[in-house]
C-alpha cells in the first residue's frame, strides 16, 4: 500500500516478499536479486559448518571455517543492500514526481534521476562483486566440501550466478545513456567483466554436479 516503508536488514522473508509483491515501485528487482544473493551466501554457512563438524574432513577444516566466516559477513552485507536498493528506488520515484514546469525545474528533475539512476548502479554493482565471493566460495565447498551437501553448494553458486546477472543488466539499464567514455561506461564494462567471472563459477559447478572434473 502507499506509505508502507521498505523492509530493513533485519525483516523475515516474508515480510520481503510481501513488500515486493507490492504493487509499488519499491522494493523491486534489485532488492529481489541481493535478497536472493543473501540466500546463496547462507547456503555456503551451512555447507561450511557442515563440512567442519565432520572428522572425516579435517584437511578441509580451515577452509571451510574462512568460507563460513565470509559467508557470513556477505550475508549480513547483502541484506544491507537489497534494503538499500530499496531506498534508492524511492529516490528515483521522488525525482520523477518532481515538478517539469519550467527548464530550471526539468534541468532539476533530471539531474535527480540521473543521481538516483547511478546510486542504484552502483548499489547493483556491490551485489554482483558479492555474488563472485558467494560463487566463489560455493565452487570451493562443492569441491572440497561435505560430499551429501554438494548439492546445497552448487544451488549457492546457481543462485548467486542468477542475481549477478540481473544486477549485471540492472547496471546496464541505469547507465545505459551516459557518454560511452565516462566513468558510467566504465561501470558497465567491469559489470560485465565479473559477470563472466561468475559464469565461468557456475559452469564449474555444473560441470561438478554432473560427475566431471572441474577445470
Amino acid at each position: 500500500m502507499p506509505g508502507e516503508s521498505s523492509p530493513t536488514r533485519t525483516a523475515s522473508v516474508a515480510e520481503w516478499a510481501h513488500a515486493i509483491a507490492r504493487p509499488t515501485i519499491s522494493p523491486a528487482g534489485g532488492s529481489a536479486a541481493a535478497l536472493a544473493a543473501a540466500a546463496a551466501a547462507a547456503l555456503v554457512e551451512m555447507v561450511a559448518s557442515l563440512t567442519t563438524s565432520r572428522e572425516a574432513y579435517a584437511p578441509a577444516h580451515e577452509e571451510a571455517k574462512a568460507a563460513r566466516a565470509r559467508a557470513e559477513g556477505l550475508r549480513q552485507e547483502l541484506l544491507i543492500l537489497a534494503s538499500a536498493d530499496a531506498e534508492s528506488l524511492q529516490r528515483f520515484a521522488q525525482a520523477l514526481a518532481l515538478p517539469r514546469g519550467s527548464e530550471a525545474e526539468r534541468e532539476r528533475r533530471e539531474r535527480r534521476k540521473r543521481s538516483a539512476l547511478q546510486e542504484g548502479a552502483e548499489i547493483q554493482r556491490d551485489v554482483l562483486n558479492g555474488c563472485a565471493e558467494v560463487a566463489a566460495l560455493g565452487l570451493d565447498m562443492a569441491e572440497r566440501g561435505l560430499a551429501s551437501a554438494r548439492g546445497d553448494a552448487g544451488t549457492a553458486v546457481f543462485l548467486a550466478a542468477g542475481a549477478a546477472r540481473s544486477a549485471s543488466w540492472a547496471v546496464r539499464l541505469n547507465l545505459g545513456g551516459e557518454p560511452g567514455g565516462s566513468e558510467f561506461a566504465r561501470l558497465v564494462d567491469a559489470a560485465a567483466v565479473k559477470l563472466a567471472e561468475i559464469e565461468q563459477a557456475e559452469r564449474r559447478a555444473k560441470r561438478l554436479l554432473e560427475g566431471h572434473q572441474p577445470e
